[in-house]
């Protein structure tokens, strides 16, 4: 099978990337450099010379506070590049992933959201993302929808980085204590939804590691694992004054991929066996040597 994927230098792209090579499948990486989602006509052009039978979407604007001020390029990237690659793919009878996220709901649920509860985002990432799934709705029979969220991995960039980039100056963390998370290793989110492309799977999926945790939690299980000497303390989400308003418990429901027999691991194990693996990397960029506490 040939794979064209937007977005293969970043943090899901890249293990994409990785996990279609190992599979034995053929990769046409679509680098940002090389075609402009936002440019209908160089989509069109990329991708009918690809010519892929399936194309993952994983190009995306996904700075959630600078889309508040940037609502133009937000729309711009996630709505109508969705749009273009959608069309293109068509031309060519190319099947479509595109990757969502949990802030299309408020977390205002008392359980996990499910794939067919109504969307209401809370911010301008969120609605830029829904109007995409809209795209891939009206345009792409047989499309796939996969949200998730909380991504990290070795790809850099997710939660533990951020954090242990702040951690190197040794000042105390501060760390939101009233919002919920899955963290998702990137990893095992690619061999998932390669997974799913297999069974040749539609509609909307959710698929994270299972389990949730406050962001406090998970800062307090990275400097304790990695043997950070910060101390982590806990702060609301409302004296933490960011631009864009995170939904409060946004844990997404993954029974109807458990039912394609597509299970993920609990992110508890998943987080440790990232940090055996890159726990070097990590505690370089803390400043700290890069021995694992463990050894």
């Amino acid at each position: 099978m040939k794979v064209a994927i937007t977005g293969p230098d970043g943090l899901l792209g890249t293990e994409l990337v990785r996990e279609c090579l190992t599979s034995g499948a053929s990769v046409a990486p679509l680098l940002e450099a090389e075609v402009d989602i936002t440019d209908a006509a160089a989509v069109r052009k990329c991708i009918g010379r690809v010519s892929p039978e399936l194309v993952i979407h994983t190009a995306a604007f996904t700075a959630v506070d600078d889309a508040e001020g940037e609502a133009d390029r937000a729309y711009a990237v996630n709505a109508y590049g969705t749009f273009h690659v959608c069309r293109a793919a068509a031309l060519v009878g190319a099947r479509v992933i595109y990757i969502s996220t949990d802030y299309v709901f408020d977390g205002g649920a008392e359980r996990p959201y499910r794939p067919d509860d109504e969307p209401k985002p809370l911010q301008v990432y969120g609605r830029s993302k829904l109007a995409g799934e809209l795209y891939v709705r009206q345009n792409t029979p047989g499309g796939l929808i996969v949200r998730t969220g909380s991504l990290y991995g070795p790809g850099g960039a997710g939660f533990p980085d951020k954090l242990c980039g702040r951690a190197a100056d040794g000042d105390p963390l501060k760390v939101v204590n009233d919002q919920w998370c899955s963290p998702t290793l990137t990893n095992d989110l690619a061999k998932a939804i390669l997974a799913l492309a297999d069974k040749v799977a539609s509609g909307v999926y959710h698929l994270t590691n299972p389990g949730s945790v406050t962001w406090y939690s998970y800062a307090l299980r990275l400097v304790e694992g990695l043997g950070l000497p910060n101390e982590v303390e806990p702060v609301s989400a409302e004296g933490f004054s960011a631009p864009a308003v995170r939904p409060r418990r946004a844990e997404l429901d993954c029974s109807a991929a458990a039912e394609e027999g597509v299970v993920m691991r609990p992110w508890t194990e998943a987080l440790a066996d990232y940090l055996a693996r890159c726990g070097g990397r990590l505690r370089r960029s803390a400043g700290l040597d890069e021995e694992s506490p463990s050894t």
